[in-house]
């Protein structure tokens, strides 16, 4: 398992020391920069936070934040590991109470808006017995993305697609979806990621979020 320790990849830190005494864990699948997670972990000290994403050097800069001492900002209730869901690795399985994939892209957008199994049957298997929350935000048109939409062959996004197509792809793999709607740019900004800051002060656009349940 790699874990991203400042600006170094260590392979020989075990995760269930790192996070133990903490009985509310949240994982940020597709994390970026990791901004999120270095936010959140500030705001709820008794939640342990975990950034994943294969991109090393885009989580270095809060990577390098969370190691120095606590008056510089340093933080003991986060982490990043440096993986993608495809290749979870098995010490974070049935890990996470609470799992957040916000405005993801590449194969994680493709998994998330096609409910593709390898991505759904992943993130259940991230999800801590017997309940996790999962809450997904995800954008993308013809009108901004349709080098990407073409490249991966990805649907139009409406709720009706969602609902009908996405919703019983997701339950198939049990996860229950509670609510799809769609958000709006004040909303986006609240996120507090790299990428939210920029939409939200963009065009208006649809923005697509579901919040769903899984039971293990």
């Amino acid at each position: 398992m790699n874990i991203l320790k400042g600006k170094k990849i260590l392979t020989d830190m075990v995760l269930n020391e790192i996070i133990s005494g903490f009985n509310d864990i949240a994982v940020d699948v597709g994390t970026g920069d990791g901004r999120f997670v270095y936010k959140q972990a500030k705001l709820n000290p008794q939640t342990f936070y975990i950034g994943m994403d294969p991109a090393a050097e885009n989580m270095m800069e809060y990577a390098s934040k969370i190691v120095k001492k606590p008056s510089k900002g340093g933080l003991v209730n986060a982490l990043y590991v440096v993986s993608n869901l495809e290749d979870l690795p098995d010490e974070m399985a049935d890990l996470a109470n609470h799992i957040f994939i916000n405005l993801p892209w590449g194969s994680l957008l493709e998994g998330v808006s096609k409910g593709r199994s390898e991505v759904l049957d992943n993130l259940v298997k991230l999800a801590k017995a017997p309940l996790a929350s999962l809450d997904i935000c995800f954008t993308y048109s013809v009108l901004h993305e349709a080098g990407e939409m073409e490249r991966r062959d990805l649907p139009q996004l409406s709720l009706d697609y969602i609902n009908e197509v996405v919703v019983p792809l997701y339950k198939d793999r049990g996860i229950t979806v509670n609510s799809v709607d769609t958000i709006s740019n004040e909303t986006l900004k609240e996120y507090d990621t790299q990428w939210s800051k920029r939409l939200g002060f963009g065009r208006t656009r649809d923005v697509f979020r579901i919040r769903a349940d899984i039971i293990k």
